[in-house]
C-alpha cells in the first residue's frame, strides 16, 4: 500500500521514539577496527494483524551489521496498530532508518 493513500499510518504502540528506544537498548553492535556511526535502512512490511513482516537491509553496511538489525526486529513482539485505508487495516510497507555507534 502506498503511504500517500492511506488514511492513517502504521504506528508503534507508544510511538516512533519508543520502537527507536527498543532498537537502541537491543542492538549488540559488533567490534569494529574504528568507531563511527552506521546508518542502516531496513524495510518492513506491516500486516494486517500489525505483524512485522519481509525485514530486509536494504543497502549492505556490512553483514554483521544487516544481520544483527535483522535479529533485532525480529525479537519485537508488540505488535503495531496497522495502517488504515478505507475504513480497513492493509499490508503497509514501510522503510526506516536505524543509526548505531559501532565501536
Amino acid at each position: 500500500m502506498i503511504d500517500a493513500v492511506l488514511d492513517k499510518k502504521p504506528q508503534f504502540p507508544g510511538g516512533i521514539e519508543k520502537f527507536y528506544r527498543y532498537v537502541g537498548t537491543h542492538f549488540n553492535s559488533p567490534t569494529m577496527d574504528e568507531s563511527k556511526t552506521v546508518r542502516i535502512l531496513v524495510s518492513f512490511v506491516v500486516e494486517k494483524d500489525g505483524s512485522m513482516t519481509s525485514i530486509k537491509v536494504t543497502h549492505k553496511p556490512g553483514a554483521a551489521l544487516e544481520k544483527e538489525a535483522i535479529r533485532v526486529l525480529n525479537s519485537i513482539k508488540m505488535k503495531w496498530s496497522p495502517g488504515i485505508y478505507n475504513a480497513k487495516p492493509v499490508r503497509t510497507a514501510y522503510n526506516l532508518p536505524i543509526v548505531v555507534q559501532v565501536e
